[in-house]
């Protein structure tokens, strides 16, 4: 009779990261955000999701952050990152790299270190240690929860979200902006808006899911 070994935890690997500031990991790198991180960076810098887009994110497209001449993130200063508290999660994962299955399992990638790097690896924690010790438990749950968004849009709409996808429904833009999808369906509903930023995000993701209801809706009446 097979017996099956339990699967090992990914997070359970020997893993240690200390991070000296030396910022050389903060040049020439594609900073991916989603619609909670630009929420977070946006409210650090007193500004509105839309505007933060617009000023921060390359094109203004809201997928990446935007780079300096020098190619370094457009955060990083003199003394280091100016948004360090509400950073994206790739900065919080650091030097590791994380990948996700459709059907949710992961695995765990190590960038290799910068050749002057002043950051010290070692064996002597976890990645699960790192994960807490960066404070990524929201930000990994809001990166699977838009990617689940993703890959159901693109089921519903048989390919990438378009800017606009639905004859009379907002532009994919300006639902993906949180704070103009809020504003709008507040509006339009008579309830106040949230301002814990992860009550936000909540209602967020209730609202792209509502738009992709009414997308499968219109698909199965046409059928």
């Amino acid at each position: 009779m097979a017996t099956h070994q339990p699967v090992p935890d990914p997070r359970a690997e020997a893993f240690g990261y200390t991070c000296r500031r030396c910022s050389r990991c903060c040049h020439h790198k594609l900073i991916q955000v989603n619609p909670y991180e630009i929420a977070r960076l946006a409210r650090h810098r007193g500004l509105s999701t839309g505007a933060f887009r617009a000023a921060f994110t390359d094109d203004g497209a809201g997928n990446y952050l935007r780079r300096a001449a020098d190619d370094a993130c457009v955060f990083l200063g003199p003394q280091g990152c100016t948004v360090h508290a509400d950073r994206p999660l790739v900065c919080r994962l650091y030097p590791l790299g994380r990948h996700v299955a459709a059907d949710g399992s992961e695995r765990w990638s190590h960038t290799p270190p910068h050749p002057q790097t002043e950051g010290v690896y070692s064996r002597d924690g976890t990645i699960a240690g790192h994960i807490a010790a960066q404070g990524a438990e929201p930000f990994l749950r809001a990166a699977d929860q838009y990617v689940a968004w993703v890959r159901r849009a693109m089921h519903a709409l048989g390919g990438p979200p378009a800017r606009r996808d639905v004859a009379g429904a907002p532009a994919t833009d300006d639902l993906l902006d949180m704070d103009t999808a809020i504003a709008a369906h507040c509006a339009a509903t008579g309830v106040g808006e949230p301002t814990d930023i992860e009550a936000r995000k909540d209602l967020h993701l209730e609202i792209l899911h509502r738009q992709l209801d009414q997308v499968e809706e219109g698909t199965h009446a046409g059928t």
